[in-house]
């Protein structure tokens, strides 16, 4: 049965497109960490502020994710993500030349902008182009967000330790992000057929999964989901380089130890697990992820510390793709929105922890700031467990909804 099953998968041209713009959205998250120390010294901020980089681009991208429903129902997915990548690219263009910090600052609102569209109508497109089996399709496509930060952290690492300039390393990664937007320009066509919606539409989907109650724990699960993933992508390197008197190279290796991780992780739940076991995936992957987090603070030795980050990337890696999915399972209502509004939880904890992580870092040193992330991870299970246990009445789950007949299969924008 689960061969049959694995047989079933295939991909379009957009799903190939879709996974380029997760490497190059990647990229833009990670390009800014493995090269955070010598741009912070180069333009003279402390660790705070590179966490402030990386909340103030959270917060853009969350703005952004909040209006790309309405820009996917006026132009389409396709279309709206070949535009937020070329705004993507062109924002780094800009960070490539900034002469400040506060010039960074302003760079990184075009990046926020276009990152929030990629966010909010990537993984809604892959639910459009696989609404019978998307859990499967979103793992193994969110691994090359992971594959891109594997490559970046790689290369911008070797890179950085031969002398060349972050500032080449923003341009390059800028010119890859058009070329990816340009693509789903030429794209368009080929995106699924959906319903035209206007405004108003948009606003009553958000208002009917604002006042589903289940929405309020997949929230939250997002949030830690997200800072998981989050502090060990933004920070791994710093600590490394910090922590072990490490060169940018070894830094980046380490981060590609994770980013390691997370790739098995997501290939492998996308081949191995069926819609119907996300929950389990995601109750045993906090579960493991708490203690394989836990133990990196009380590291010393550099090749074990790697050790340790790929069994903490495998354990966090299903937590994004398969919250979104299965919450669609759980609540009947326009998937587009679910997903774009449960991502408005995720980037908040992504940025937020990493500058909570950098308040600590400053004060009490990097070190301790790693203790955020199992706490985040039990929280994760034990919201889990309520989501699983608490049935209230008016919160029946979307399969029991569609062998009713009660839902239809359009989706917004």
């Amino acid at each position: 049965m689960a061969r049959k099953s694995r047989d079933r998968l295939a991909f379009l041209p957009l799903d190939y497109a879709s996974g380029a713009a997760f490497l190059v959205y990647a990229s833009s998250a990670v390009v800014t960490p493995i090269c955070l120390l010598i741009l912070a010294h180069e333009l003279s901020f402390s660790l705070s502020g590179g966490g402030g980089v990386e909340g103030m681009r959270s917060a853009l991208i969350l703005v952004s994710l909040l209006g790309s429903g309405i820009v996917a129902a006026r132009w389409g997915k396709a279309m709206s993500l070949g535009a937020g990548s070329i705004a993507l690219g062109l924002g780094l263009f800009a960070y490539a030349i900034a002469p400040a910090y506060g010039v960074v600052l302003l760079a990184v609102a075009f990046v926020g902008v276009g990152g929030g569209v990629i966010e909010g109508l990537l993984n809604p497109l892959v639910q459009d182009l696989h609404p019978d089996d998307s859990g499967r399709y979103l793992n193994i496509l969110n691994a090359f967000f992971s594959i891109g930060v594997l490559a970046t952290v790689l290369l911008s690492g070797e890179l950085l330790t031969q002398g060349v300039s972050w500032r080449i390393i923003m341009a390059t990664v800028a010119s890859f992000s058009i070329a990816v937007g340009l693509g789903f320009v030429v794209m368009d066509r080929r995106s699924p057929f959906v319903r035209s919606v206007g405004a108003a539409d948009v606003l009553g989907h958000k208002i009917s999964v604002l006042r589903h109650p289940r929405f309020w724990i997949f929230l939250p699960m997002m949030f830690l989901g997200g800072g998981a993933e989050g502090a060990l992508t933004f920070w791994s390197a710093s600590y490394i380089q910090l922590n072990f008197g490490a060169l940018p190279r070894m830094g980046g290796i380490g981060t590609a130890f994770f980013a390691g991780g997370m790739i098995v992780g997501r290939l492998g739940s996308g081949w191995l697990v069926p819609q119907k076991h996300l929950w389990h995936l995601i109750l045993f992957s906090a579960i493991s992820g708490f203690f394989f987090s836990l133990a990196l603070p009380l590291i010393g030795g550099l090749w074990m510390f790697f050790a340790v980050l790929f069994l903490a990337g495998l354990s966090i890696a299903c937590f994004w793709p398969s919250i979104q999915s299965y919450s669609v399972d759980r609540m009947p209502l326009d998937s587009t929105v679910v997903f774009i509004l449960l991502s408005c939880g995720g980037i908040p904890g992504f940025g937020a922890v990493s500058w909570i992580m950098g308040i600590i870092g400053d004060r009490a040193g990097l070190n301790a700031s790693l203790y955020v992330i199992p706490v985040l991870l039990a929280l994760l299970a034990i919201l889990a467990v309520i989501e699983r246990r608490w049935k209230p009445e008016n919160a029946v789950s979307a399969i029991e909804t569609r062998e009713s007949g009660g839902i239809s299969g359009t989706q917004t924008g």
